[in-house]
């Protein structure tokens, strides 16, 4: 089902939780809400639920209108036809599995066909098998699936989810998302999830949805929204890299990100337009666009090892590019020592590039 946001506001007294948003969401898309705690992505989830009323805008469901200020619309949680899956799974401790479950098809009266539908929906999330057990004899994965077999029992065409694996452990994390995934695209639901995890938003979402401050910063696929942040703010939040600032010159046919007079950055392709010659410029440099050596480069470019962490499968680098105070990060196939000087060129493909605006913090895209 599609779902229109227009003109959404809110206000706690004299803070403005949400700024005036438009949003919209594709007929069975998983679309991901994402930003820092405070940005305003549970306030619009709930807004969008129906558990928080909007100061003014209108919301409309399939075309049809659920919530409009100015034609005084307000339709309740139980008759927009959603599904809630919250952080602390919001279990009936004295119910079983199966009265959890079939809670909610009680309390909207659709108790024709009841065990079968309870039964479907355990076993969507594998939980078939423990019907009769009561949330404390579960794990905290079992008690999600258990939540989610709930929200998805009364065959909801949009299902709403507040951060709901951040109270597992990674492994459990990672297990959860794959079946969320799966069942969001098995069921033909609208998805709208909230987190605060990047690289969660980034795995299993169609669109990503960036908020800060009650703003909506940037939406885009989760590949446009890393490679191509549409300015300072998400660039910083979406992904690891370093925001390089310098002057975009020229020397012999070469593009280079001037950061001062003892350093400069080459890129391996003109990514700059020459109307763009010495202004100044922002490039987002991301870890895998960076090739570490410990043997000089061409490019004579090096730098002063900070940090190294052991990730399993790589080791992630902090180091200060020579004669500047700039931070980058890279990846390395071998451990590095602090304090050790190290080589790098920029090898990506796709650095993407921001005029910066002198005397601000704005950025617009080049």
């Amino acid at each position: 089902m599609d779902i229109s946001l227009h003109g959404i506001e809110k206000s706690f007294g004299k803070l403005q939780a949400l700024k005036p948003i438009e949003l919209e969401i594709k007929s069975g898309e998983f679309v991901s809400l994402l930003g820092p705690s405070g940005c305003g992505k549970t306030t619009l989830l709930r807004i969008i639920a129906g558990l928080e009323n909007a100061d003014d805008g209108q919301i409309d469901f399939g075309g049809k209108t659920v919530y409009s200020k100015k034609k005084r619309i307000n339709a309740s949680p139980q008759k927009r036809h959603i599904g809630m899956v919250f952080q602390d799974f919001a279990l009936w401790p004295h119910m079983t599995v199966f009265e959890n479950v079939a809670y909610g098809l009680r309390a909207t009266g659709k108790k024709k066909g009841l065990k079968e539908k309870v039964a479907e929906a355990l076993g969507n999330v594998q939980l078939g098998d423990y019907a009769e057990r009561y949330p404390h004899q579960l794990s905290g994965g079992q008690q999600q699936r258990v939540a989610i077999a709930r929200a998805i029992a009364n065959d909801p065409s949009i299902i709403l989810m507040d951060e709901p694996l951040s109270a597992l452990d990674a492994t459990l994390r990672d297990e959860m998302r794959i079946l969320l995934q799966a069942l969001v695209k098995k069921l033909n639901m609208t998805a709208i999830y909230v987190t605060h995890d990047q690289n969660e938003a980034m795995a299993m979402s169609d669109r990503i949805v960036v908020m800060n401050q009650g703003t909506v910063m940037q939406v885009g696929s989760p590949e446009t929204v890393y490679q191509k942040p549409a300015n300072e703010t998400v660039a910083r939040f979406v992904g690891k890299g370093a925001l390089i600032e310098g002057t975009h010159t020229l020397y012999d046919r070469v593009h280079y990100l001037k950061l001062n007079q003892n350093a400069a950055i080459p890129f391996a392709k003109n990514f700059l337009e020459e109307e763009s010659f010495n202004t100044r410029v922002t490039a987002v440099i991301r870890p895998e666009q960076i090739n570490l050596s410990r043997t000089a480069k061409e490019t004579g470019l090096q730098g002063e090892v900070e940090t190294a962490s052991f990730l399993g499968e790589r080791y992630e680098v902090t180091f200060k590019i020579s004669g500047t105070e700039q931070l980058m990060f890279a990846y390395s196939d071998v451990r590095l020592s602090p304090g050790q000087t190290i080589f790098f060129e920029v090898t990506g493909q796709n650095i993407h590039v921001m005029k910066t605006k002198l005397g601000g913090e704005e950025h617009e895209t080049a």
